[in-house]
């Protein structure tokens, strides 16, 4: 099969853009040819690995700009040509906002959807409201009630003058014949926001795994059983909840360090907050995933401290890959991938005593702490491989050609 994959950003700068590289490499070693096209951007470029094109205007992030149409249409051409030059069989769209692009494609090609993240059914990007609560409304008059957007009939926020944007790009994608979803959560949400069910297709990420044998020899390497060590790994924002682990600081009996590797628009300030506890918290301003894991060798266990309704958060599967068990928030996708006392522990959302408790009690037994990295580790090669989830995506990919033909054919 050929799969042409849309994307906004082509380096692994996250999750998504982890998962996506991902499935390209096993995509491949299974047989199947894959040509990505990528906004042009000064921060990233060709791999060589496959046929790639950079595309101007493919991803504005601005949209209300006067001419942001005119801009956003500049990159239907340079699909067309790409389409026409390689014949794909299915287009994978992957995280991009622009609605004029979407919709040449949707009329072009069979195309699938892969949601990482609410843009798609909230105004704020992140399902928050002002006053940083998590927001249970669907998109509509509640966006004004709430204050998310303003009232009146002059646009007052950048996130007002973006709002038409996004009804467009909503509007859109009820016609998108397969959405990818990630949890039972955004499952919920979707359907909470008007899409229909049989457009949801459930399938939770995957990561690399290593051989258990390789896995216990890399962590017998690196870890210290003296050296006690929590660790975060995600980006810099207010969503991922960095400022919850750092103010469980003051809470801790336990002696032990948290070390924060990350990197985005709160770096500063997360160092700044951290300073006030000294070598208590170390922060690293981003490293490879091969850097990382030696992190997550070291670690004793690893903390996914999310305040939004967190899609999934692949760390929680790279911590287990690692033998690291998780303590979590109960919270969104991260409630389908954990399992309670036995390949970690939740704690209740921006609760910074809570997290404190729980790590003080994950401290106190090491070898169930072994043992729960053991559980842990089994429990990703099992259901979250990346055999499985290029299997089901595959059956994605020609549930999405079905539809395409189908409707071709009325």
């Amino acid at each position: 099969m050929k799969i042409l994959h849309i994307c906004d950003w082509y380096t692994p700068i996250g999750g998504a853009e982890k998962l996506l590289f991902g499935t390209l490499d096993r995509l491949e070693q299974k047989g199947h040819t894959n040509i990505v096209v990528f906004n042009e951007h000064p921060h990233q470029g060709l791999t060589g690995k496959r046929a790639e094109y950079a595309c101007k205007f493919l991803e504005l992030f601005v949209y209300f700009h006067p001419d942001a149409p005119s801009f956003a249409m500049q990159s239907i051409p340079r699909l067309k040509e790409i389409i026409d030059r390689h014949a794909p069989d299915v287009c994978h769209i992957h995280n991009f906002q622009n609605p004029y692009a979407t919709e040449f494609l949707l009329e072009e090609i069979p195309c699938v959807r892969s949601i990482h993240d609410p843009r798609l059914y909230c105004f704020t990007n992140w399902r928050l409201l002002p006053d940083r609560s998590i927001c249970p409304y669907p998109l509509g008059v509640e966006c004004l009630r709430q204050g998310c957007l303003s009232s009146g009939l002059k646009p007052k926020t950048d996130f007002d003058r973006n709002a038409f944007w996004v009804l467009r790009h909503h509007n859109l994608h009820k016609k998108m014949p397969a959405l990818i979803l990630e949890s039972r959560m955004q499952m919920d949400c979707m359907i909470q926001n008007g899409f229909s069910p049989k457009q949801l297709f459930w399938l939770p990420n995957s990561t690399s795994i290593q051989p258990i044998t390789e896995v216990r020899e890399f962590v017998e390497k690196h870890h210290d059983p003296n050296e006690r060590i929590v660790l975060f790994v995600g980006r810099a924002s207010y969503e991922k909840g960095i400022h919850v682990l750092v103010e469980s600081c003051r809470y801790l009996r336990s002696d032990c360090k948290i070390v924060i590797i990350t990197a985005g628009p709160l770096l500063e300030e997360i160092q700044q907050q951290a300073a006030e506890f000294g070598d208590r918290i170390e922060v690293i301003p981003g490293l490879s995933y091969e850097e990382t894991r030696v992190y997550y060798a070291r670690a004793s266990v690893v903390a996914v401290p999310s305040v939004w309704l967190e899609n999934f958060c692949l760390v929680g599967l790279e911590a287990f890959a690692n033998m690291r068990p998780v303590i979590g928030s109960r919270i969104g996708g991260i409630r389908d991938w954990m399992k309670e006392e036995e390949t970690g522990w939740f704690f209740e959302p921006g609760n910074s005593k809570d997290l404190a408790a729980r790590i003080d009690n994950a401290f106190e037994n090491k070898e169930r702490l072994q043992a729960m990295g053991e559980s842990a580790y089994r429990r990703v090669q099992t259901y979250y491989n990346q055999d499985l989830y290029t299997f089901r995506l595959l059956e994605i990919y020609s549930k999405g050609i079905e539809y395409f033909n189908a409707e071709r054919c009325l």
